[in-house]
């Protein structure tokens, strides 16, 4: 009964001040009935108009990162128990998947090698490391080189609108973005935390909404387009039988998933009344297979989403010069990303000498393949799924005993090495502003 005559608890996603974590913030009548009259005005323009007009707002982001409607439950003591409970069991089994995944790599190149691979010896094993450390350090600059990027994109783009660079905090924005980019599944978790940093470091408004969804947009464009020339160039070659016929249909699978905002983002720039026929016919289509249960909600939580995009891309192809550097910058960057692969499998002697020089580009396509074909995986970093297929793509070109650790040093480079530096970084710069917050404090 309780339930029934309490009213339920409407709260807003805040940033921590000491932890720089996400936290569930109550908000007050005033501002929830200005929310309401706001996504009342966003449903009438974005899901029955389909139009592009620009709103202007004094608020600071993190006020604007409202999300009245998706917890509405948070002060129910039952369900933060059930959510804690579903996190900790999710986190678990994430973990066990992963130790398994170790165990049965490392298994199956040290006690269970193949007749044609030589056997493990200590000696060998620091021979061929001794030769190869300088694929070590090219696999560090590649590593340095993606953050950079990184942040040069989001520079470009800062300058085009507002007449400035702001490296430093671009730079940053980036760090920060990759962190919280590669802890959460899929890959989603990035933009509100870049949006609120760009923010809070002097750049506010619809500039600091617009570069974290813009240089997302040209990520994902980029990566689709490098992971469809990878297939197709593949295909044409003898290597092309080298790949099992699963990786090669998860490929399809997932180049088509990289491909669908990309596609509806372009869509709605172009043709808006178009996109949004197209939006409404795929989500009914989901509901009569009974894949999606809310279709109404689902139609306007999606139209929301891409309309929004949309209007943030549309702004920033009318500075094409802009627009096109940034775009060509993303490109390196999965180059550089994919060439981390590359200089780790070459530290510990992968050779293909039948190919010779051709063997740079033929690891990165068949990376941006396997990377394709794992895209969808439900864990943070596409952990477990990345290693296994690593490690079963690449371990004949390696000598026993040396797959399982090339296929560690990609990781420890190419993913935890994200988590570790954006939580160190994000810890030392909270610090810092709470002491510039104290001084100026001080002062006035």
């Amino acid at each position: 009964m309780d339930n029934l005559t309490t009213p339920p608890t409407i709260n807003r996603i805040d940033v921590d001040e000491k932890t720089s974590e996400p936290i569930i913030v109550e908000v007050s009548k005033k501002e929830l009935l200005a929310q309401d009259k706001k996504e009342k005005k966003q449903e009438n323009t974005a899901y029955n108009k389909y139009d592009f007009v620009e709103r202007k707002t004094d608020k600071s982001i993190g006020e604007q990162l409202k999300m009245s409607r998706l917890f509405q439950n948070a002060g129910d003591e039952k369900y933060n128990k059930r959510q804690r409970t579903f996190k900790y069991v999710s986190s678990a089994i994430f973990i066990l998947f992963v130790l398994l995944v170790l165990a049965f790599t490392a298994y199956q190149d040290f006690f269970n090698a193949s007749e044609q691979r030589e056997p493990f010896s200590w000696s060998s094993f620091l021979d061929i490391i001794s030769k190869s450390w300088i694929y070590l350090v090219f696999a560090i600059v590649s590593l340095a080189l993606c953050f950079l990027f990184k942040g040069l994109k989001l520079s470009i783009l800062c300058k085009s609108m507002t007449d400035k660079f702001h490296f430093r905090t671009c730079f940053e924005t980036g760090i920060i973005g990759h962190y919280y980019n590669n802890v959460t599944p899929l890959a989603v978790g990035g933009q509100p935390f870049e949006i609120y940093h760009l923010s809070k470091h002097g750049i506010h408004g619809g500039v600091a909404t617009s570069l974290p969804i813009a240089t997302f947009f040209l990520n994902q464009l980029a990566f689709a387009l490098l992971a469809l020339f990878s297939l197709a160039l593949i295909s044409l070659s003898e290597l092309y039988a080298i790949f099992p016929s699963v990786l090669k249909i998860l490929a399809i699978i997932g180049l088509f998933c990289c491909m669908v905002m990309p596609t509806l983002v372009i869509i709605f720039s172009l043709k808006p009344r178009v996109g949004g026929g197209i939006v409404k016919w795929v989500i009914n289509l989901g509901a009569k297979m009974k894949i999606v249960k809310r279709p109404e909600l689902t139609t306007y939580k999606t139209m929301k989403t891409v309309v929004h995009n949309a209007k943030c891309i549309k702004k920033m192809t009318t500075r094409p010069l802009a627009f096109l550097l940034s775009f060509l910058i993303s490109l390196f960057e999965h180059l550089a990303s994919a060439s981390i692969a590359f200089f780790s499998l070459k530290f510990f002697g992968f050779d293909l000498p039948s190919i010779g020089i051709l063997e740079w580009l033929f690891i990165i396509q068949a990376y941006f393949i396997l990377t394709a074909s794992i895209t969808f995986i439900p864990t943070p970093g596409n952990s477990g799924a990345a290693d296994l297929s690593f490690f079963a793509l690449f371990k004949q070109g390696l000598a026993a005993g040396l797959a399982f650790p090339a296929m560690i040093l990609w990781r420890g480079l190419g993913f935890y090495s994200y988590i570790i530096i954006g939580f160190l970084f994000a810890t030392l710069k909270k610090k810092s502003d709470n002491r510039k917050k104290l001084k100026n404090q001080s002062v006035t």
